[in-house]
């Protein structure tokens, strides 16, 4: 299976090829997987300070929501406070902001082009931020199928970490306030100690029970590079795979 990655905020084709590479590896010894990486549309800088933690640049990030750096988005899931549920912390991370996701359908119709200039790819992969456009992805082809007859290209998909889908309306979709499952098979990769997992539980609590697994790689914010988790995640990927062609 070829699947599309789209990699974090603040991030680039360069830093998510590093971070995947020993499962890449690990996964082409069998002919599992292979991937296709892209750059976000939105271009960049890095927050004060933070210009090492994010590698090399240029930068991109997946949506606009018209804040600065220190105001936007993206630093309010920094200082999020927890909730009695996952549900719970994501409206309170919420609360109170005025900001808008500026270019959902604008990010939609890229991923759409790729998938069409990339006719092989049948499955995607998301980090962090990435994780969101790739729920939201497959949250949109869904609806294009059922509006249009459009046939559905994502059949499974790897989330690391990453928070609940976008509608439409640019409302996050939560699954006490939802009827909505995302159909596909999904593996859902969290750290233990990662102060986003709510987030990812949230993403997780809207995936189809039946076909959405945790992997829990006992870290923090990171995608696992070394040791006995790399064969464990790589199986647990395969076995996500067989899942989606069952399917």
């Amino acid at each position: 299976m070829r699947f599309l990655c789209l990699h974090g905020a603040i991030g680039n084709i360069d830093n998510i090829d590093i971070q995947l590479a020993p499962l890449v590896k690990e996964l082409a010894i069998d002919g599992s997987a292979s991937f296709h990486f892209i750059n976000g549309p939105v271009s960049v800088s890095p927050p004060a300070g933070f210009a090492e933690y994010f590698g090399a640049g240029p930068h991109y990030r997946w949506l606009e929501d018209g804040g600065a750096a220190e105001e936007s988005m993206l630093s309010r899931v920094r200082k999020a406070p927890h909730g009695s549920s996952p549900e719970e912390a994501m409206r309170a991370l919420g609360k109170d902001w005025d900001g808008r996701w500026n270019n959902h359908q604008q990010v939609m119709d890229y991923l759409y082009n790729t998938l069409e200039r990339n006719p092989d790819i049948d499955g995607i992969v998301g980090y962090s931020e990435g994780a969101t456009m790739a729920a939201s992805l497959i949250m949109d082809e869904d609806r294009k199928a059922q509006e249009t007859g459009r046939p559905r290209r994502i059949k499974c998909a790897v989330f690391f970490t990453g928070w609940p889908p976008l509608s439409p309306e640019e409302d996050m979709v939560l699954a006490d306030e939802s009827d909505y499952n995302l159909d596909v098979p999904t593996l859902h990769v969290v750290g233990a100690n990662d102060p986003y997992r709510y987030g990812a539980l949230a993403l997780f609590n809207v995936c189809d029970p039946d076909t959405a697994a945790i992997f829990d790689t006992g870290r923090g914010h990171t995608i696992p590079r070394s040791g006995q988790v790399i064969t464990e995640l790589s199986n647990a990927v395969r076995d996500l795979v067989d899942k989606a062609y069952k399917a």
